[in-house]
């Protein structure tokens, strides 16, 4: 084996080779895929270990004429595909190291680092697996999330048709205002890409009013499905509408080979409302590497 480390710009990848490698790893995940990659960051690079035993996705920017590799915005973890011994880690870790004077980056939850000269963040990411049948899984709810489940489908209508259009009306009204437009101008190309390639769907609740509360959009991965964006109204919120959104995603889902991956917060109601699911946390390591020079790290504080 051809133990060297190439850093390659998009152009000269094999893409059909580092999407077969990510597609097959035990540990894929689909934002490490090169069509996510390039809708998240055009110019994106990778590093490639011999002849495409491992690939790891390298998304940078630079300020102040050095280059500093950043984990971008609807990526929660990329990394090493597949998982790779430790030895092997530490030589792309070390390879960073050398080509970046900053980095701030997650692995994912098969991947596993020590130390050197790195600070290590353990980060939770919340999974509930559907190879259950649903009575098995909702079963495992909580009391209070069988209680709002119970009230959102007493007020609400479900669909599975919902539009990226009125999804993006909806975020545009309910969204985060400080949500910047470049970023959900990416979220509205990976919706897109996904629904004509039948990979991913928006969920939705509407009131007996036939108006939309609330919507969800899951993204489809290997053996995963992504709760990567969703959106509430004022009334969404009063009437508990995801709660319907995530039942209904579960029930017609149930028994399937797949996990529900709610991608994790750090927020504890976030998180608690996950647990009501019956989700458990996988944890991740998040890379923080700082070697900037001292002016620039007085700069930044």
């Amino acid at each position: 084996m051809n133990n060297e480390i190439k850093f390659l710009h998009n152009s000269e990848i094999d893409i059909h080779r580092w999407d077969q490698v990510v597609g097959e790893a035990i540990n894929s995940r689909v934002y490490a895929l090169s069509w996510y990659l390039s809708i998240l960051h055009p110019d994106w690079h990778g590093l490639v270990y011999g002849d495409y035993e491992y690939v790891m996705p390298v998304i940078f920017s630079k300020k102040w004429g050095i280059r500093y590799m950043y984990q971008p915005v609807y990526a929660q973890q990329h990394g090493i595909f597949p998982p790779s011994e430790s030895e092997i880690t530490k030589q792309f870790i070390s390879f960073l190291q050398k080509k970046f004077r900053y980095f701030n980056v997650s692995l994912n939850s098969l991947n596993d680092f020590k130390d050197m000269g790195v600070k290590i963040e353990e980060r939770k990411n919340y999974i509930l697996p559907l190879d259950r049948p649903y009575t098995e899984i909702s079963s495992q709810y909580s009391s209070h999330t069988k209680r709002y489940v119970k009230k959102a489908n007493s007020v609400s209508v479900i669909s599975n048709q919902i539009t990226l259009d009125d999804f993006q009306k909806l975020k545009d009204k309910y969204g985060k205002p400080a949500m910047k437009r470049e970023y959900f101008l990416k979220l509205k190309m990976i919706i897109s890409h996904s629904l004509e390639k039948k990979e991913g769907s928006i969920c939705g609740v509407y009131s007996k009013n036939n108006e939309l509360y609330a919507a969800a959009f899951f993204l489809k991965g290997k053996d995963r499905f992504v709760y990567l964006n969703p959106v509430s109204s004022v009334e969404g919120k009063q009437q508990r509408s995801m709660y319907a959104i995530i039942d209904n995603f579960i029930r017609e889902h149930a028994g399937q080979p797949f996990l529900l991956d709610f991608e994790g917060s750090t927020v504890e109601g976030i998180a608690r409302f996950f647990e009501g699911f019956g989700a458990r946390p996988e944890t991740f390591q998040h890379l923080n590497y700082n070697n900037l020079p001292l002016f620039i790290r007085l700069l930044k504080k």
